[in-house]
């Protein structure tokens, strides 16, 4: 369908208390601040009058124009100009898509409203449209997966995971990972996840962690969260937030992965005994699956990278670094 072409509308007064406060069906606005959009126009006034909709019962549907309506309600404009056409003489569709080119040409949409978009316009247009045509519009990949995680996001998410997504306290994966859980779950998981603080690259291994150990014991996730080990971190005063995220990865880490946190532990314990200059290191592969490790050396110039190599050549106990899975380290 293309867009539709509604005739110049003169403006009309419409009382403010007679324009319906939520969103409604056909806005596609989410996590705004309406400070800077009320400074404007109380300096210069409106420059575009919001485009209503009559209906059956007389209420007045916002079509285009949401933000602005709540602009102006801040502003305690008791009258707002506005442009308002019936029900006979727009369809629903055409609402949508009046909306949706009205904020395209103005601004950039967050991940959230493009769920809006796709969750409002999915039911009316054939899914070859969708894919052709909405989703590059909105810069999203043209391939039915996408489509259906953001309607899922739209359908499924709490307010509060879409207000941390908006924000960029959580990043898109994590919430494609949230959304794998069933609601409970994953309301334990992120309010466990918010309060911490994770950082992006945290929110990744803590979900995982999380999911593979209710699978491994068979226990919700909520359960695990509830534990008494981790409960003892939380509640330490001595750590800080930060702290408290690293120490809650490492505990879910080393109950996830035992043989591979001994083996670590002992593989470090055994180069810290060796002796070996300030300026070499020893670094292991992740999880000791690739074949080689690597040494590194810091220096300034030559004769002390020679000095160094002397010293590792005469450093004792090299011959029994090996493999942690095949002997003792």
């Amino acid at each position: 369908m293309g867009i539709p072409k509604i005739t110049p509308i003169e403006s009309q007064l419409v009382n403010s208390n007679k324009i319906e406060d939520l969103p409604g069906p056909y806005c596609m606005s989410f996590g705004f601040d309406i400070r800077p959009l009320a400074q404007s126009i109380d300096r210069v006034g409106l420059v575009n009058c919001p485009l209503l909709i009559e209906n059956k019962n007389a209420g007045l549907t916002v079509i285009v124009g949401y933000r602005r309506i709540h602009a102006l309600k801040t502003l305690g404009w008791d009258r707002i100009p506005c442009g308002v056409l019936s029900e006979s003489e727009v369809s629903p569709l055409e609402c949508l898509l009046l909306n949706l080119y009205d904020n395209l040409a103005t601004r950039k949409l967050n991940e959230v409203e493009k769920g809006m978009v796709l969750n409002r316009l999915h039911s009316q247009v054939p899914g070859k449209e969708m894919l052709e045509v909405y989703m590059p519009l909105l810069e999203l990949p043209s391939n039915e997966p996408t489509l259906l995680f953001f309607i899922k996001l739209e359908q499924e998410l709490d307010t509060d995971i879409k207000e941390y997504l908006v924000q960029k306290k959580i990043s898109l994966q994590t919430a494609k990972m949230l959304l794998k859980m069933e609601s409970d779950e994953r309301s334990h998981v992120f309010n466990f996840m918010s309060n911490l603080k994770f950082n992006i690259n945290q929110q990744k291994q803590f979900i995982d962690n999380i999911i593979d150990l209710a699978a491994i014991e068979n226990k919700p996730a909520h359960e695990l969260l509830n534990e008494p080990s981790l409960k003892v971190i939380l509640v330490n005063k001595q750590l800080n937030n930060p702290q408290k995220a690293k120490a809650t990865l490492k505990l879910l880490r080393g109950r996830r992965f035992p043989s591979l946190v001994k083996a670590e532990k002992a593989f470090k314990k055994k180069v810290s005994s060796m002796n070996l200059p300030k300026s070499a290191s020893i670094h292991v592969p992740p999880y000791f699956e690739e074949p080689h490790y690597r040494l590194e050396v810091l220096f300034r110039e030559g004769k002390e990278l020679r000095e160094t190599i002397n010293r590792l050549s005469l450093t004792e106990d090299l011959d029994e670094l090996g493999d942690p899975w095949e002997k003792d380290v």
